[in-house]
């Protein structure tokens, strides 16, 4: 018992030690107010973590290994260890208050409750639904682009004629995109041939994380968490599968492609239900799992979007409320 107790108290040390390392580097990086208050976020962090830790290693509920790793990315804003603090890049606790708090606010509702900007005006989304539509969250920058965006406009020419509809919205939050809205509409259909009304709609900027993010994403997100338990999207190319009353029917990893997609697509254009996940789904969620940890087209608080930031609108589009 006494050998377990010093274990426990060195193991306590340790997390101490590196917490003190994690906060001397938090305070020398900040040389403005932006990154002063970041900073100031990443101590607190390593605080709570390390309190919370010692106690777990002392209950076995996590190995002082993993304690000791999960503390080291602290400052990193992302995770080593599966199913913790990955929605936000903090604490469990309050990273899923952040997405959780808006989900009583929207039960009940479906897409068709919602409006959305497009050329600076708000517009129902129920007059764009099809009898299937795929939501997608895009950044034309984003190298994956080339991979996604040939696989929707694909998509939309074998399926449109028959109820197929998909939802692109672009965001200033994440990795920047530096377009204004009638830009990235006119790129997209010149490179991809994307932006056929009303089949392929590519809507104003909106915000799709944080405590600033639209309600229609807020709805989207707190629909269907992702097979991690988070709600939120972590990285640009999530998908969200709407059916025909507008309800989220299932979401789709950032890399999945449009011919896997597309045997979820047909039955539920069909009205027929929709197959059980592919092993090729559950892979696909394995690999973004892994990439929103380490890529820099994943949504980090704090590092490339901001709570109470400024929405993402640009010089001719007015915010929403």
């Amino acid at each position: 018992m006494k050998a377990a107790t010093m274990k426990n108290t060195a193991a306590a040390l340790q997390l101490f030690i590196l917490a003190c390392v994690v906060l001397t580097v938090a305070g020398f990086s900040s040389f403005n107010f932006e990154s002063r208050k970041v900073a100031h976020e990443v101590q607190l962090k390593a605080l709570s973590a390390t309190q919370r830790y010692a106690g777990e290693i002392e209950d076995g509920k996590i190995t002082r290994k993993e304690a000791l790793q999960e503390l080291a990315v602290v400052a990193a804003g992302v995770t080593l260890v599966p199913g913790r603090s990955l929605a936000d890049g903090g604490s469990e606790e309050t990273s899923e208050a952040v997405a959780d708090a808006v989900e009583p606010a929207i039960a009940g509702k479906t897409a068709k409750d919602f409006e959305v900007p497009y050329n600076g005006k708000q517009v129902p989304l129920s007059k764009f639904l099809g009898q299937a539509t795929l939501v997608v969250n895009i950044k034309i920058d984003d190298p994956v682009s080339l991979q996604q965006m040939p696989g929707l406009v694909a998509l939309t020419q074998t399926l449109g004629r028959k109820g197929l509809r998909i939802w692109c919205f672009p965001t200033d939050q994440g990795y920047f995109e530096p377009d204004e809205n009638d830009v990235i509409r006119i790129k997209n259909y010149q490179i991809y041939g994307y932006g056929q009304y009303p089949i392929s709609m590519l809507f104003d900027k909106i915000d799709v994380v944080g405590n600033t993010i639209h309600p229609f994403y807020k709805f989207l997100c707190s629909s269907l968490k992702n097979p991690y338990g988070i709600r939120r999207v972590t990285l640009n190319y999530e998908k969200f599968l709407l059916d025909g009353e507008g309800r989220v029917v299932r979401r789709y990893p950032r890399k999945y492609p449009a011919t896997e997609m597309e045997k979820d697509l047909k039955p539920l254009l069909a009205g027929e239900p929709l197959p059980e996940e592919s092993p090729a789904f559950k892979k696909a969620w394995v690999e973004a799992k892994r990439e929103a940890a380490t890529s820099q087209y994943a949504f980090k608080k704090g590092l490339n979007y901001y709570d109470n930031g400024p929405n993402s609108v640009d010089s001719r589009t007015t915010s929403y409320s």
